[in-house]
């Protein structure tokens, strides 16, 4: 229950009670309060609240800011190296030293602002928060002698000090909304909710705090609203979503959704969540469907609400609509999940092939700016390496093969395309219907690269099989690429083992055992454990990789 539902239910209440039945409900809240808590309960009761000494001073923290600002009062450090498993494997860290006890005169002067906020001096208040959170620290090497500057998130995350951030943005905010109004106040409040470590705060949260209850929230819903609607960003976003569930009403975000749809694309993804979560599936398709209508089709964000309404489409059994969505989920994110659930259309073989051509047309770059604060507007883009990807699962063999054949290089295949190539190859080629440990392997290896989530191997092969089962190559083809093949996995074995890389080593047996498992599928008798010998006779002294053939066993 929300801060606005609760606090009407409390009106509601309150109202239907006698002033004896209220006064019977306080001195029962009094009886059960701890003891730790009584002075606070009784504070409570008077309509101001008594001075605490630290007020007065003021004038003391001013000169301790100056003298913070001008390196008189600083922090020390010491810095010294860290190794991990190797010499190489190192870095540097810092001890860090207080002698001018900062955190001790920083957590007063807190004090000192919070007392001013529960004595409703609120400009004073605010003048004080601010001036303390525009401080910069110095810090001084011991070593060196050279000095860094930090601010208060800075050395709160370093541990500097132990001060509680959210309670003192939280106040500041409090103090705010007490001394400002309109589009000034909005615009502040929003500008402290966009920090960093403000992330997870809520605009309600304000509404609980402080010395009294604050006057004309709804009003000012209104008005927090209006700001967020025409203002860009996820964080607007993320508000808006807030603001009107604070408001109790999923019709006020689908109307700004529908409102706002080129500003905040992502309120209709936020509205579709909801009312799933909420069990309103039917609702959910229909919104959803709604969005991909009159979203822009390169929105990535489109591709997100086609994805889930797909997802609630397949729980209604609606399969036209989960082949639509599944559609308008490639074309607005392109991916190569997005691409392999094609195949499982009807009508795959004319969907996939203009899908893979619509590709080519896509950007490699992005000129979107502000990427990282405003990713609902993100733009449906593909690098050249997924561009290859997707020609590649569209049957352009030759297309990837004669590319790959330029590239001599047999260090380094983390980050060259044919890192990629070879492996997708070795499994295209194996005619049994199933993946083998070195198989899943090798995918688990360049699954990252290939746009799946670390933990999402086994998706992607349940949908590489079903596109395999579709695919027919011809004889011919076989027979180049398997040479190529051979030729290749012989050159990197002798790079990666013959040149030391023990860390390697298992890079190199994985391709040998699949490679093998792909001759035997194809009638070599024994191909697997012939390869495997192969090498393993070849790197005879190499204990350690012959170790890891072992580790492929199914």
């Amino acid at each position: 229950m929300n801060y606005n539902e609760f606090m009407k239910t409390i009106d509601k209440k309150l109202s239907a009670m006698s002033e004896q039945e209220k006064t019977i409900w306080i001195r029962n809240m009094a009886r059960t309060t701890r003891e730790h808590k009584r002075i606070e309960f009784l504070d409570s009761l008077d309509e101001k609240q008594k001075y605490s000494q630290i007020v007065y001073e003021k004038d003391g923290i001013e000169e301790w800011c100056e003298k913070i600002e001008d390196g008189e009062i600083y922090f020390e450090c010491k810095g010294y190296e860290v190794y991990g498993e190797n010499y190489w494997d190192n870095d540097y860290e810092y001890d860090y030293y207080d002698i001018f006890q900062i955190n001790e005169n920083l957590s007063k002067a807190y004090d000192v602002a919070k007392s001013l906020l529960f004595q409703k001096e609120y400009n004073e208040a605010l003048l004080l928060y601010n001036r303390l959170l525009d401080l910069q620290f110095f810090v001084i090497d011991r070593d060196i002698e050279e000095y860094n500057e930090m601010e208060l998130g800075d050395i709160i995350s370093e541990g500097l000090i132990t001060l509680d951030f959210r309670e003192i943005v939280l106040n500041l905010m409090y103090a705010i909304y007490q001394t400002a109004d309109g589009r000034d106040r909005t615009a502040e409040l929003y500008g402290y909710l966009t920090w960093g470590m403000c992330k997870n705060i809520k605009i309600e949260e304000i509404f609980i705090i402080g010395p009294e209850e604050l006057k004309d929230i709804d009003s000012f819903m209104e008005e927090w609203i209006s700001f967020l609607k025409d203002t860009d960003g996820d964080k607007a976003g993320e508000l808006l979503l807030e603001a009107c569930l604070y408001q109790g009403d999923i019709n006020l975000l689908c109307k700004i959704a529908r409102e706002k749809s080129l500003k905040h694309p992502v309120l209709y993804k936020y509205a579709c969540e909801y009312l799933l979560n909420e069990s309103k599936v039917s609702e959910c398709e229909k919104l959803g469907l709604e969005a991909i209508e009159v979203l822009p089709e390169n929105l990535t964000i489109r591709g997100e609400i086609a994805d889930l309404t797909a997802k609630v489409a397949m729980q209604s059994k609606n399969f036209d609509i989960v082949n639509r969505c599944y559609e308008a989920a490639f074309y607005s994110k392109s991916t190569l999940n997005n691409y392999l659930r094609l195949f499982e259309l009807p009508d795959y073989e004319n969907i996939t092939k203009e899908a893979a051509k619509y590709t080519k047309t896509l950007p490699e770059d992005s000129m979107w700016e502000f990427r990282n604060k405003n990713k609902q507007m993100a733009v449906n883009i593909l690098s050249k390496s997924h561009k290859d990807i997707i020609s590649f699962f569209n049957g352009e063999f030759d297309y990837i093969y004669n590319n790959c054949i330029k590239d001599k290089s047999m260090l380094g295949w983390s980050s060259g395309f044919k890192g990629i190539a070879v492996p997708l190859f070795i499994l295209l080629l194996n005619k049994d219907n199933k993946i083998t440990i070195a198989g899943e392997k090798l995918i688990n290896e360049i699954i990252y690269r290939l746009g799946f989530a670390e933990n999402g191997v086994e998706s992607f092969l349940d949908k590489f099989l079903n596109w395999k089962g579709k695919i027919n190559l011809t004889r011919e083809q076989y027979e180049k690429y398997i040479l190529w093949l051979k030729e290749e996995v012989d050159e990197r074995t002798e790079a990666v083992v013959g040149g030391g890389y023990r860390k390697s080593y298992y890079k190199a047996a994985m391709l040998i055992a699949a490679l093998g498992e792909t001759l035997e599928s194809d009638g070599m008798s024994n191909g697997r454990m012939v390869m495997i010998e192969h090498y393993k006779k070849a790197h005879s002294r190499k204990r350690a990789f012959k170790a890891e053939f072992e580790l492929l066993n199914d």
